[in-house]
């Protein structure tokens, strides 16, 4: 019911859009009908896109865009029959580049309202396909200062002498250079995309992050306590820590800062929101039996889904060390960090970083 009161909505091209299913569950077939009955060629309004549409001449209008190759068969659809639609009902002539070739995607059309809104639609199946992804990117802002890398060890070390148990082991527990707040993920599949999220981060600092922070550099931040993801103690799959500001003038401002940047790359089209939340969960994950080790040849773990892993008791940890104290970090940095490649520092491997230094 309340999936249908408040119905999920996708932004495209800075436009909201109202979806009858979760992005994830569409298949190539839904996409088509989704369009058909949520979008038409018609412009509704003469609100500016961040598009460009050229016009040829006195009967032509074209506009043209990167499209990663991953994404080209959901546009085509099975036999044609998702772009031959878009293409009718909006009466545009639709250029793909072949398997074998490189090149944008080109649109042309006897009015900019119609190639508008077949860019409109592309974009959408882009997005709906790109939801479905694993992600291969995240924002994350570095929680490994010395101080903090050294209280993780101790904690580690304790809960491991303290907390014997025999469904936690040391693989659980992420390495200590690698410790970071997470602000939200992203699938970027191609060099291209990667230069185009490289720039609105670039851009967002501007926007964001700097206009955020006036008033409050260096802003200080403490990693302090314990949480966990789901609702039984006893069968954990993430244990995180908590963050707060140290200057009680700054309350909030984290949250507030990762809100924003999630809501920029969400209208942007590469990231998603979580159903029914309006702030994101701001974490700095400890353990995680996603790490853990198995002998398992035929299900490793990182093919297992999140339901049926391995969860490990974590009562007793939450009751001993519920307000363990790591220490205090200044926030300087915001990367942009690639999933499963680690620098020479060990932590993640950076696509891009902006200061947050004024």
């Amino acid at each position: 019911m309340l999936r249908n009161l408040k119905p999920e909505v996708v932004w495209i091209e800075g436009r909201c859009y109202r979806a009858n299913d979760s992005p994830a569950e569409f298949n190539s077939m839904q996409e088509h009908d989704l369009y058909e009955n949520e979008i038409t060629f018609e412009d509704p309004d003469d609100e500016e896109d961040d598009f460009k549409v050229v016009m040829l001449d006195n009967s032509r209008y074209c506009t043209s865009f990167h499209v990663s190759k991953h994404y080209l068969g959901s546009i085509i659809g099975k036999k044609g029959a998702i772009i031959s639609g878009i293409k009718r009902d909006t009466k545009t002539d639709i250029k793909i580049p072949k398997h074998d070739q490189t090149g944008d995607v080109v649109i042309l059309g006897p009015a900019e309202s119609n190639v508008k809104a077949a860019r409109r639609r592309i974009n959408m199946i882009i997005m709906s396909s790109r939801m479905k992804q694993t992600s291969t990117h995240f924002l994350s802002i570095p929680m490994n200062n010395a101080d903090i890398v050294k209280e993780f060890e101790k904690f580690k070390e304790r809960v491991l002498q303290e907390c014997p148990n025999p469904t936690l082991e040391e693989s659980l527990f992420i390495r200590s250079h690698k410790l970071h707040l997470t602000l939200g993920v992203m699938s970027l599949m191609d060099n291209d995309e990667r230069i185009q999220v490289t720039n609105l981060l670039t851009e967002a600092r501007d926007t964001i992050v700097i206009p955020l922070l006036q008033g409050h550099v260096p802003l200080k931040i403490r990693l302090k306590g314990l949480s966990y993801m789901n609702d039984d103690p006893k069968a954990i799959n993430v244990l995180y820590g908590r963050v707060q500001e140290e200057d009680w003038a700054a309350a909030g401002l984290i949250q507030k800062l990762g809100d924003a940047l999630v809501d920029h790359f969400y209208r942007a089209g590469f990231m998603k929101k979580e159903f029914g939340r309006e702030n994101i969960k701001l974490h700095v994950t400890f353990i995680n039996t996603k790490y853990r080790e198995t002998s398992d040849v035929d299900a490793p773990q990182q093919n297992q889904t999140i339901n049926n892993r391995k969860t490990f008791d974590g009562s007793e940890i939450l009751e001993k060390f519920a307000d363990y104290d790591f220490g205090v970090m200044e926030v300087t940095e915001i990367h942009l960090s690639q999933r499963h490649t680690m620098g020479p520092d060990g932590y993640y491997q950076p696509t891009c970083i902006i200061s947050c230094k004024i």
